[in-house]
């Protein structure tokens, strides 16, 4: 069995490897901040996201959601199977409030057994995350929540 973490797979070479093949990213300006204690952050700015009414368009944040529920299933997936692909297999966003600054996404989630097993023995791994999205408002404000984003991921060996 690997003994990689999902931590030590987020390498400056996977982050070139997706804005390499997803490059509507490039064009978010999406920024892969840290992999850190099981939490994925990924973030972008508001300007390039904007929408007519001047807040972040609705589109950028449920692709920025998509991408980071992605990213943590392909992180977790590959520390058992090296080459396992991952998609999206049905996803759900609410949105709570107007994106007024850089919007990020953050997700953690304590992965089951079930998924691991299921690559091991080299068969499609269903994985249920929830990826909160946020917003800086005004310097010194705490980020608001904006959207919460509900995905089920496949990971194919």
């Amino acid at each position: 069995m690997d003994t990689a973490t999902p931590e030590s797979l987020f390498t400056l070479e996977l982050i070139a490897w997706i804005k390499d093949n997803i490059p509507m990213l490039n064009n978010m300006e999406v920024s892969f901040d840290q992999f850190n204690n099981g939490e994925l952050a990924i973030s972008c700015p508001l300007e390039p996201n904007i929408n007519d009414k001047g807040t972040a368009f609705g589109g950028s944040i449920a692709a920025l959601a998509t991408i980071c529920g992605w990213l943590f299933t392909t992180l977790h997936a590959r520390t058992r199977v090296q080459d396992c692909a991952a998609v999206i297999a049905d996803s759900q966003l609410t949105y709570h409030a107007p994106g007024k600054g850089r919007i990020s996404a953050r997700c953690s989630a304590n992965v089951p057994d079930t998924f691991f097993d299921r690559l091991n023995e080299r068969r499609n791994a269903k994985l249920e995350l929830t990826v909160e999205l946020y917003s800086t408002g005004k310097e010194g404000k705490s980020p608001v929540n904006i959207a919460t984003y509900k995905g089920i991921y496949v990971a194919t060996p």
